[in-house]
């Protein structure tokens, strides 16, 4: 096969504030669903992307609400035949608002979800999809043309108290335009923590998952064992400022992508996508890419670009000492778009490098990525003789999917906004 590329896998983003992520205008019956994948779970970026989409795809409208697995079955009678008025990101967490805007919230009924591991939100035309054992929600508008099913780790409900409640205990989102950076600088300051601990607390900054952090830090020269309460405001600002600036790109390009263009050409691959999230060296210096365990989750760095200036307490200190050099989990990472990516655009790039479904989760999946996941499974033989069939080339290996994707019989027609 060319690719263990899969539906469940794809891309995803997030909230208020940044508006459409550009490139990204497709049809109304176009596929979307966030997803996860096995050991992985989508970071900020994705959450946003699922929201700005469903914020076109599906707000202002009335559904039809149940629950297929009745395991969300009240929930589903509080929203049924109501309108979505709202929807929100927050880090790895997304809120759908359903009620009248104009009566201050006091019938509003809000449902919290976060995908988890292996959580889906898919739409696509009215009758179109087949509940499943693990579809909690089903929305469906026969007028509108449109259905929508939800799986996902945590799908609950609430009031807007319960809202404020949610919203209270998670961390600054830097994504969203009501971020309040001093708010984390606060945190950072009365910590004990390092700073590679602070980035995955949620309940400090909300979004950033282990990819980021890594590419985060090195990108700041930071160690991640540095004490978060050691650095000065100008190294946080700069920390904060380079989590915006992945993540906004994240949104609009639908992959975490932290090399800047122009160092990936001078780096060249397998650089040209991250600086060592995966990597057994580093672009920059050559030096070894060490990996150890923080709070359970695999942390990375380059000890020559992010040298540790600061003494450690014996616990940690312990655990660094266990630090070995990393051993890539798959070949290669994919080449950086040019443009703002659709769903499709960022799963070809991922599909023709060979990038698996562990290194990066993706959840905002259409109609085509649907499409590709069975396109994917073909063998080179397979796929040859389809493009011989419609007399196209079947040279190179690495584009005979690319190829046939964009030339494919029937495929959906996706039209990029101007």
């Amino acid at each position: 096969k060319v690719t263990g590329y899969s539906a469940g896998v794809t891309e995803t983003v997030r909230t208020s504030g940044l508006g459409a992520a550009r490139g990204a205008g497709f049809r109304r019956r176009s596929f979307v669903c966030a997803a996860a994948t096995s050991g992985t779970m989508v970071e900020g970026h994705g959450v946003h992307r699922v929201a700005q989409r469903h914020r076109r795809l599906l707000l202002g409208k009335v559904f039809k609400a149940t629950s297929p697995n009745g395991r969300f079955a009240q929930g589903a009678k509080l929203i049924d035949d109501r309108t979505l008025s709202r929807i929100e990101a927050i880090g790895k967490n997304l809120f759908y608002f359903w009620g009248d805007r104009g009566d201050g919230g006091k019938n509003t009924t809000v449902v919290h979800i976060h995908f988890g591991m292996s959580g889906q939100f898919k739409t696509a035309g009215f009758g179109k999809l087949e509940a499943t054992k693990n579809t909690r929600l089903e929305l469906a508008s026969e007028s509108d043309d449109i259905v929508a099913h939800l799986s996902a780790m945590t799908v609950n409900h609430g009031d807007m108290e319960f809202y404020d409640k949610k919203v209270k205990a998670l961390g600054q989102d830097p994504l969203r335009e009501d971020a309040d950076a001093d708010l984390v600088w606060e945190a950072f300051k009365k910590s004990r923590k390092s700073v590679g601990a602070l980035l995955m607390d949620q309940s400090v900054i909300a979004g950033l998952g282990n990819i980021y952090r890594a590419e985060v830090l090195f990108k700041a020269g930071l160690h991640p064992e540095t004490p978060g309460a050691s650095i000065d405001h100008e190294t946080f600002t700069n920390v904060w400022q380079i989590s915006k600036d992945f993540l906004r790109r994240g949104v609009e390009t639908g992959s975490i992508l932290t090399v800047e263009p122009q160092e990936a050409k001078v780096l060249g691959p397998p650089w040209t996508r991250r600086y060592i999230y995966n990597h057994s060296q580093c672009g920059r210096c050559g030096t070894r890419v060490k990996t150890w365990d923080m709070a359970g989750r695999t942390v990375y760095a380059c000890v020559k670009c992010q040298p540790l200036e600061s003494t450690l307490d014996p616990p940690r200190k312990k655990q660094l000492a266990k630090a070995k050099g990393h051993v890539p989990f798959v070949s290669h990472c994919a080449p950086e778009p040019r443009q703002a990516a659709s769903a499709l655009d960022a799963a070809l790039e991922k599909v023709s490098a060979g990038e698996k479904r562990n290194v990066e989760h993706v959840a905002l999946v259409e109609e085509s990525t649907l499409e590709l996941a069975e396109l994917s499974r073909l063998k080179v033989k397979e796929l040859k003789t389809k493009l011989s069939d419609l007399d196209l080339p079947t040279s190179g290996k690495k584009e005979l999917l690319k190829r046939l994707v964009k030339h494919r019989p029937g495929k959906i027609p996706f039209k990029r906004r101007r």
